[in-house]
């Protein structure tokens, strides 16, 4: 096998393994729900309770959470900050972002020359 078979083969590896992995942390979020509907039922019954109320409990405990979601995303903007922190960590986009920079100096530079240029062209037409 050559290098770049073997690079592109550990890439597309890659590729599944965090498709993968992001499927498993969605199904994980979602037995937090579970593990959350065990506990209120196991509470209810240790301290004895009347078990009518455990569906309440539930649907309390899930509208809290999603009221706690709901202030992170739109109050925090948690995935904001979550991304900022991401760019600042990547050197991908580190690379990206010194190259766009570079590039944008170099058109504020052209910019300034063809302005010079543009006025220069003008007295000239003016004194014609």
């Amino acid at each position: 096998m050559t290098k770049a078979k073997i690079r592109e083969d550990l890439s597309r590896f890659r590729e599944i393994f965090f498709r993968e992995k992001y499927r498993f942390d969605q199904g994980n979020a979602f037995l937090v729900f579970l593990n959350f509907s065990l506990l209120v039922a196991t509470l209810i019954r240790q301290y004895e309770f009347d078990t009518s109320y455990i569906k309440y409990f539930i649907a309390l405990g899930l509208i809290m959470t999603w009221f706690l979601g709901y202030i992170l995303d739109n109050v925090v903007k948690v995935q904001e900050i979550q991304e900022k922190i991401l760019l600042k960590r990547s050197p991908i986009w580190q690379e990206a972002f010194s190259y766009h920079n570079r590039h944008e100096k170099r058109l504020e530079k052209l910019t300034e020359k063809l302005e010079r240029i543009e006025k220069r062209l003008e007295i000239k037409i003016e004194e014609i």
